[in-house]
């Protein structure tokens, strides 16, 4: 069976870990040069893992702090497949299904 990843900076893949997600891999978000941020290395973070994991969900600032080339061989990349999130998207849809569950808006925005 396939497994589901999450690969991001710390904030991004808390939300996923909140919700059960197993395999969840941190990458430094100031491309720390002990962090390989390239695809070639972020594969090898996703293979290395004991599970068989078909999706990932990359943060998208990770996927644009990469040159072409690498950011085109995820993009493309068949096993597994690499699927792009905002970090903002996620809060947002993380903040619906709080408020949903509990029908209160803990993360309620000052309208100016």
């Amino acid at each position: 069976m396939q497994q589901l990843a999450a690969i991001g900076t710390n904030e991004f893949i808390l939300g996923f870990q909140l919700a059960g997600i197993r395999h969840t891999f941190e990458v430094d978000a100031s491309l720390n040069k002990k962090t390989d941020t390239s695809a070639k290395g972020i594969k090898h973070l996703v293979a290395s893992s004991a599970d068989n994991i078909g999706i990932v969900i990359i943060d998208e600032n990770l996927l644009d702090s990469m040159s072409f080339f690498d950011r085109s061989d995820i993009e493309n990349s068949i096993s597994p497949v690499f699927i792009p999130l905002s970090t903002m998207a996620a809060q947002e849809n993380l903040r619906k299904l709080i408020k949903k569950s509990i029908g209160v808006d803990v993360w309620k925005q000052d309208e100016k």
